[in-house]
């Protein structure tokens, strides 16, 4: 399902969070998968990318489908100061393996194309969708988290991160995930959180996974990183905005 939303795209020589880049709602990585249908190894769209996806997957209806992981690397790199906020379409199509499956998005340092699709030759630093725990594999976490209470399958659905870097294991992670196709409610806490994650110099990511039980293909699309929340899939509750706004007005007649 592709978004329909406009959006402002950055200047790809700024850097993924310099402070000039703060400074105004600018997205910086963008892909969608709009390509013919077919093999995605070595294509090249999207915005925000140092070349193509190497890839062993295929792209079916505009979405990125296979039992397979694919990598790519960033143009530039994360610092290690600011917000970035992400947001992707995830899932599986069947329940996955307990104890041997994982997949969603992992971010690299260090990462370079390395010619192979397990992953960056890089180091890996943080996942967000299905990790390696001991159980809770339908279920969606990240990386140092509990698991939430949404399901990874059958239907994709959308999550929104916000990412708070740091230097060293000090950025902090936070989760929503919701239904696809519409934006996801930030208003709320957070279903997961990360405190100490190592995020600073991430450089590439991997899409995807494995499935080693039973091979469940896994479906990526609509992935972002912007500057702000408006950049992503994600809205605040309508009800809060509305709340907020009233307090604006009363704030106004009281000063009157």
């Amino acid at each position: 399902m592709k978004r329909k939303k406009t959006r402002l795209i950055g200047l790809t020589c700024a850097s993924l969070l310099g402070s000039a880049a703060l400074s105004q709602a600018a997205i910086i990585v963008s892909e969608d998968f709009s390509y013919a249908d077919g093999g995605l190894n070595g294509q090249n769209g999207g915005t925000g990318f140092n070349g193509g996806w190497n890839a062993s997957t295929n792209v079916t209806g505009g979405v990125s489908v296979g039992t397979a992981p694919s990598t790519r690397l960033f143009s530039t790199s994360f610092a290690s100061s600011g917000t970035l906020w992400l947001s992707f379409d995830w899932a599986y199509s069947a329940k996955p393996t307990e104890g041997g499956s994982y997949g969603g998005i992992t971010f690299y340092t260090g990462a370079t194309t390395g010619g192979f699709t397990e992953g960056p030759s890089g180091t890996e630093r943080f996942l967000i969708g299905n990790t390696w725990p001991g159980t809770g594999h339908d279920l969606w976490r990240m990386s140092g988290s509990g698991p939430t209470l949404e399901l990874n399958y059958p239907s994709m659905k959308t999550a929104v991160a916000r990412i708070t870097l740091g230097a060293g294991a000090t950025s902090i992670v936070e989760l929503w995930v919701g239904a696809a196709g519409s934006p996801v409610d930030v208003s709320a806490a957070a279903m997961a959180a990360v405190t100490n994650a190592d995020l600073a110099g991430v450089d590439g990511i991997r899409i995807g996974g494995g499935d080693f039980g039973s091979d469940n293909p896994q479906s990526f699309d609509n992935l972002l990183i912007g500057t702000t929340m408006a950049d992503v899939d994600a809205i605040p509750e309508p009800s809060a905005v509305l709340l907020g706004g009233l307090g604006l007005l009363g704030l106004l007649r009281r000063r009157r």
